[in-house]
């Protein structure tokens, strides 16, 4: 397959950065053509170097397959680990260690540097560009003291470190998403957001109308997941509020993250938060319940004929919090079932001024390729007297792309302040 029918099929997140991908001699090695085949779907340049005792389990014609250009496995009299560390016009962005074994991490904090890897890993290091190393080891390797003080000095280096969970007493090859991730954070120059703070909203609140059933939807919490990884991308700092019913793999969230149950917990804990210090904005993702049931304490009994549940509004969580901190930056998300694109980016418009939003993302739940359930949707972006946007394709690129609009319609506002 021709790198150019994945190229930037996943956004441009990376567009422009050069990624140099050392490759030590662990088995995880083989993950190596699946990771720059990611890259390249963020539209990133990976480079990769190999060491030795790396070919005995990737090759270099699969990664040259993989990315359309060969693999280094000797640094040359053209001296590639200085122009790719101090050449302007060649330097990398980010320097990625992948996968990393023991042996090779004792060598960088040592100072030794008798391969390609080792080599080009010191250059960077010494070049400050930033440098990520995901160990690959045997826990016996990672977790001894030796080679624990040597990750405690590279770190002293401003060295970065993540890690897999360990299975089986190994750490292996982390997941893929995971790391993109990382990387993200790592190699985005573009902050537009620094210095601000969000509160992003997600998942589904639950309204029990007794002590074990509740009424809910399915949200996951997958596109508010995305949404705080792409505004911490642009610098924000965010605070991660889930509907007890998400999916979201927390160990994936580095945000702050509270979860809470019903559509008043969230209220209340957004209100906690806003009193508590400076936020200058709130994403409501969330799939919040619009009614709730009256509550009977204890379990309803189960055989009868017929069963009546009383239901009563929730509070407007947006319009609320709204009122009560009127300078809020505040984007809400409209979900509608069954009505025309027209229809939809109506009632979006009439969300945004009812609610006195800055931006609603509307868009249809309930379709099989599209909503609640699914990694893929399609937004319509509705902002006051501007064009609606349209866009479409993964939750995590369309997380990227709104959180980009979110940065420029905030810093729009601010600057008119």
């Amino acid at each position: 397959m021709s790198t150019a029918e994945i190229y930037g099929t996943k956004g441009k997140l990376l567009e422009g950065k050069r990624i140099l991908i050392g490759v030590t001699g662990s088995i995880a090695a083989i993950e190596t053509p699946h990771l720059v085949r990611e890259i390249l779907r963020y539209s990133g340049e990976p480079i990769v170097v190999l060491s030795k005792e790396s070919l005995r389990f990737v090759t270099a014609d699969s990664l040259t397959w993989s990315m359309g250009v060969p693999p280094y496995t000797e640094i040359s009299g053209l001296s590639e680990h200085i122009k790719w560390s101090v050449d302007p016009e060649q330097r990398v962005d980010l320097y990625l260690l992948c996968p990393a074994t023991a042996n090779t991490i004792s060598k960088l904090a040592s100072g030794v540097a008798d391969g390609p890897v080792s080599l080009t890993a010191l250059a960077c290091i010494g070049a400050k560009i930033p440098c990520l190393i995901v160990p690959a080891a045997h826990n016996v390797l990672l977790d001894n003291p030796i080679t624990q003080k040597n990750i405690e000095y590279l770190k002293q280096l401003n060295v970065h470190f993540l890690y897999s969970k360990e299975e089986e007493k190994k750490f292996k090859f982390p997941p893929l998403d995971r790391l993109m991730d990382q990387i993200f954070t790592l190699i985005t120059s573009h902050k537009p957001l620094q210095g601000t703070k969000f509160i992003v909203t997600g998942g589904a609140t639950r309204e029990y109308f007794d002590d074990v059933r509740f009424l809910s939807n399915p949200s996951s919490g997958l596109s508010a997941f995305h949404m705080v990884n792409s505004l911490q991308n642009l610098g924000a700092e965010v605070s991660f509020i889930l509907g007890e019913g998400n999916t979201v793999d927390l160990d994936r969230v580095t945000s702050s993250v509270s979860v809470v149950r019903s559509t008043s917990d969230m209220h209340t804990k957004i209100k906690e938060q806003l009193s508590n210090g400076r936020v200058d904005g709130l994403i409501s993702v969330a799939a919040i319940s619009d009614y709730r049931p009256i509550y009977q304490q204890g379990k309803i009994l189960s055989q009868q004929d017929e069963l009546t549940i009383k239901l009563e509004p929730t509070v407007k969580i947006v319009k609320s919090v709204k009122s009560e901190f009127p300078s809020l930056f505040v984007v809400t998300y409209k979900a509608e079932v069954g009505i025309s694109k027209e229809e939809l980016i109506s009632r979006a418009t009439h969300s945004l001024r009812d609610n006195h939003a800055n931006i609603v993302c509307a868009n249809w739940v309930g379709e099989s390729d599209k909503g609640f359930v699914t990694k893929d949707n399609e937004i319509f972006v509705v902002r006051d007297k501007q064009e609606v946007i349209e866009l479409e394709g993964s939750k995590q690129t369309l997380g990227n792309e709104i959180a980009e609009i979110i940065s420029v319609e905030f810093n729009r506002r601010k600057d008119s302040q």
